[in-house]
């Protein structure tokens, strides 16, 4: 079975505990949505204690071998991620994936390889290399599941 590996979260505010601002807040819909294709989601785990979003179909913490061999098995599609480490390993590897951005610019921190989804340069930060604990969370910033579906539909598909 076809599937894709999802990695959902950026690492917590160390100043803080809280979110990051990176985490996109649509995953239960657009798992809804992936799934309905016959789809299943995987979520690679990146820090211990790393919420399960609900509806994947399976989470696991893999080494970085491992996660290499996953993600370059025939049955996965692809990845998505927010702005975290797997758009960078997956650059390393040279998987394709989708990377779902908030405020950080892709421009700066993304790779063209990738398909990258901003909702709108208006609401990049002003300061992109200012620590994390000085931005607020906000929902808004992101784009909706089903543009995520329609990138998925037309590059992996």
């Amino acid at each position: 079975m076809k599937y894709i590996v999802i990695s959902p979260y950026s690492r917590k505010i160390a100043e803080t505990n809280e979110k990051s601002p990176k985490d996109y807040p649509y995953w239960e819909k657009l798992i809804e949505l992936i799934k309905e294709k016959e789809i299943k989601i995987i979520q690679a785990i990146g820090y211990d204690d790393e919420p399960i979003i609900k509806g994947v179909d399976e989470s696991v913490k893999y080494k970085l071998d491992e996660l290499k061999t996953f993600l370059l098995n025939d049955d996965c599609l692809c990845f998505i991620s927010v702005d975290n480490f797997m758009g960078h390993f997956g650059k390393f590897i040279g998987k394709r994936g989708i990377v779902l951005w908030g405020t950080s610019d892709p421009n700066i921190f993304g790779y063209e390889e990738n398909i990258n989804l901003l909702k709108s340069r208006d609401n990049l930060r002003k300061f992109q290399f200012a620590k994390w604990c000085i931005e607020e969370y906000r929902e808004d910033v992101f784009v909706n599941p089903e543009i995520v579906i329609k990138a998925l539909e037309e590059n992996f598909f």
